[in-house]
């Protein structure tokens, strides 16, 4: 099934989040978001921010950003037909891919240096956003 315009898809993701009791705003936009199921039903589980009792977000251990928390609600609604659950890569699948460019430029050698700098740079951005090293 084709996916809908990126507009009408963030619409229709806030749509179901609201119905299952998830307020959109709180979640950040490369928030995990997945359906797990266990002895009292399925479950939406899903980032959140981490918010002051004022409603206020909270920074995380360092400072630097919005901290996060994973809330678990009963799932109500299905998600739409064309939705994916999406889980961030954690540290070790961060760092293994890391090894694996390192060792392609080994391999390689000179003539490859400008795209694998890119591609580790790449890896590296997305370690530090998504693991706060």
């Amino acid at each position: 099934m084709a996916k809908p315009p990126l507009d009408s898809r963030r619409e229709a993701i806030c749509a179901w989040l609201t119905a299952n009791g998830i307020n959109p705003s709180h979640v950040p936009q490369n928030a995990d978001i997945t359906i797990s199921e266990g002895t009292a039903g399925r479950f939406l589980c899903c980032e959140v921010f981490d918010l002051t009792s004022d409603g206020q977000r909270q920074l995380d251990e360092r400072g630097q950003y919005a901290a996060v928390t994973v809330v678990a609600v009963p799932l109500k609604v299905d998600p739409p037909v064309w939705w994916q659950p999406y889980v961030k890569p954690s540290r070790d699948q961060l760092l293994a891919v890391l090894e694996r460019v390192k060792a392609l430029a080994d391999e390689k050698g000179e003539m490859n240096t400008y795209i694998e700098r890119a591609r580790l740079r790449a890896v590296l951005e997305l370690a530090y956003e998504g693991e706060g090293l």
